[in-house]
């Protein structure tokens, strides 16, 4: 596969080499595609929170994007959602947040980042969209550069293919929806179903009306269905 530069893309497992590299991205994309430090400063606390799982705990499911061998890209995968719960909320969230929250108290985060920390604490869970039970999920991050050419769909299929193999065969993902900077057929013509839709503040009030969303997706259905 090449992309529009003529890059040879190629998709492939997760080394654990590669991990100092999806918590960067992950941090370099935190915030709507966009450096999490104009929100948060705390680039390794925000990686840690949305990639220590997967890394640690189901790396076989985890697959990396590379361009003539540059890192462009992963997905994360879940497949095992109740030990996701446990680990994530008990061994990674909570402990995550009490560092936080105590460097929130002796004042070594900025003021925005002290704002961020509660917003994500008192609104988080309330603004929350709902999620289905018993389902695998997925999280995924391409280089800013290389979105909208194919990257993406492939690191999917990729996990999809992976999932099936394994009798797993509905998935959904959380993202963030901005009304007037996207259109939720952009997530709907490529197979995903708008499961649940809160609105949310938890990245503050000055990007306009702006929501969770949770999607799920028919794996068998958007691998095996006719291309466009």
């Amino acid at each position: 596969m090449k992309d529009s530069k003529g890059k040879n893309i190629a998709i492939r497992n997760y080394r654990p080499e590669d991990g100092q590299k999806v918590m960067e991205l992950c941090a370099d994309t935190g915030f709507l595609g966009k450096p999490i430090e104009s929100l948060f400063e705390d680039r390794k606390w925000f990686a840690d929170l949305n990639t220590r799982y997967y890394l640690n705990h189901e790396p076989d499911s985890c697959f990396i994007a590379e361009a003539d061998g540059e890192f462009v890209g992963y997905v994360l995968g879940c497949r095992k959602p109740r030990q996701f719960t446990f680990v994530f909320y008990f061994l990674i969230a909570i402990p995550l947040f009490l560092k936080a929250l105590f460097k929130c108290i002796i004042r070594q985060y900025s003021p925005q980042s002290q704002n961020f920390i509660f917003r994500l604490i008192t609104r988080g869970i309330r603004e929350r969209p709902r999620r289905p039970r018993g389902c695998g999920h997925l999280h995924i991050n391409i280089k800013e550069g290389y979105r909208g050419y194919g990257i993406g769909r492939s690191l999917v299929e990729a996990l999809f293919f992976y999932f099936l193999s394994l009798g797993i065969t509905k998935v959904y993902g959380e993202l963030t929806f901005v009304e007037g900077r996207q259109t939720e057929d952009l997530y709907t013509r490529e197979g995903f179903m708008i499961y649940d839709k809160k609105a949310t503040t938890i990245w503050g009030k000055n990007l306009g009306k702006t929501y969770l969303m949770t999607v799920l997706v028919d794996i068998k259905k958007m691998l095996y269905a006719p291309k466009k």
